[in-house]
């Protein structure tokens, strides 16, 4: 009984090992199996993972460059912007500027018109004259024989029309102008009394009324007294070189003429004369002793040669200050009625023209002149301090301006 008890104890014991040893198995089967399928698993979801984090990571990239190229495009845009703001702002000034201008041509238009339409009234009245004048005594012409009256110094365009309005076209009407004549046209034409006496403009005439081949003579004359030019002071030029020295007042045509003929065909050289180089010329060119001091050709030409001959943009400039001229006080007035300003002592023709920019034309404005009124003309001419009260323009002007009254009156 007792061996069928330890048999069956024994045979129990290996079974209960067989059972443990397969259920050990068994787990380790089972835990295999689960290792490898988790792990099986595990791998398509990393491998998924990491495609998923590739497209990303990609996906990113493809950001990041569209991102870069979004912020360069913005930039661009915004230079472009900043660009166009400009632009627009400086298409804005200029519409401004074109109106301003558009508004002062109209003006300046209106204004051209005006004087067109004043010019042709006065030159009518002119001509209405002509019946003043005696024709006898210096001839008729027509404007099919004209000469070109503005080689006589002293004649511009201004004055040229006036006397056409005359029918005085040619040299050899003025030649043979006598005082009564002069006198008549003076008034005619409205010059200033004594200009034509004082700018010589008969015996310029006559001068140039000679045949072609006398004034091929005349200037042979002038050509043989080069060798008496000190051109070692004043500079040797040549004729490419050449000033238009009519721009000079009290410089025409027929003397630039005679200049040129000298070899003298600069500002520069002119601004250069020593009154000995005057003296010389004056002799030279058969001139009148003592005009190229009065009409003060050498500072004009000093001028003119550091400008450059831009002689319009002085007296532009001038013109621009009018505004500092107080006329309130001394009074306004207009070309037409413009006195010989150069009968004051210092006011030459340079000086008288740029005064006549200033829209000074009279004696009666002169003689208004205060302290202020000094100072300020002063430094708009740019002459030389106290040049006005040292030459006495002011009394000079009163004492004209009560000649031109009393004539009136006579």
């Amino acid at each position: 009984m007792n061996s069928l008890i330890i048999l069956f104890a024994q045979t129990k014991s290996g079974a209960n090992l067989e059972i443990l040893a397969l259920l050990i198995v068994a787990g380790i089967i089972g835990y295999t199996t689960a290792w490898v399928y988790s792990k099986s698993i595990s791998s398509r979801k990393i491998n998924a993972l990491e495609q998923q984090s590739f497209e990303l990571e990609t996906l990113t990239n493809r950001l990041r460059t569209e991102n870069k190229a979004l912020d360069k495009n913005s930039r661009e845009k915004e230079s472009e912007i900043s660009q166009l703001t400009k632009e627009l702002r400086a298409v804005r000034a200029l519409h401004a500027e074109a109106v301003n201008e558009t508004d002062e041509m109209t003006l300046k238009n209106n204004r051209t018109e005006q004087l067109l339409h004043e010019k042709d009234e006065v030159l009518i009245q002119i001509a209405q004259r002509k019946h003043l004048l005696d024709y006898k005594s210096f001839g008729t012409a027509d404007e099919i024989h004209k000469n070109d009256l503005k080689m006589i110094s002293g004649i511009g365009p201004f004055i040229e029309e006036r006397l056409h309005a005359l029918d005085i076209y040619t040299f050899k009407q003025i030649s043979r102008f006598k005082a009564k004549d002069i006198s008549t046209i003076n008034a005619a034409i409205e010059y200033f009394s004594g200009r034509i006496e004082r700018d010589e403009w008969v015996s310029q005439a006559k001068e140039l009324v000679q045949s072609e081949e006398n004034r091929k003579e005349f200037l042979e004359r002038i050509r043989a007294k080069t060798k008496r030019i000190y051109y070692d002071r004043i500079g040797i030029a040549e004729k490419h070189e050449a000033d238009d020295l009519t721009l000079i007042a009290g410089i025409g045509g027929w003397i630039q003429e005679k200049l040129n003929v000298l070899d003298i065909y600069t500002f520069k050289q002119i601004s250069r004369f020593t009154s000995e180089d005057i003296e010389l010329v004056t002799e030279a060119i058969e001139y009148f002793p003592g005009r190229i001091e009065r009409d003060e050709w050498i500072p004009q030409a000093l001028e003119l040669w550091q400008i450059q001959g831009n002689r319009e943009d002085i007296l532009k400039e001038i013109g621009e200050k009018k505004q500092g001229i107080y006329f309130d006080r001394l009074g306004v007035a207009h070309k037409h009625e413009a006195n010989n300003l150069t009968l004051i002592n210092g006011i030459g023709l340079w000086i008288e023209e740029r005064l006549n920019t200033l829209d000074i034309y009279t004696f009666e404005q002169i003689k208004r002149f205060n302290d202020q009124d000094v100072k300020t003309i002063t430094e708009i001419l740019r002459i030389s301090e106290g040049r006005i009260e040292r030459e006495n323009w002011i009394g000079q002007a009163k004492a004209l301006a009560k000649s031109e009254l009393i004539a009136e009156t006579v």
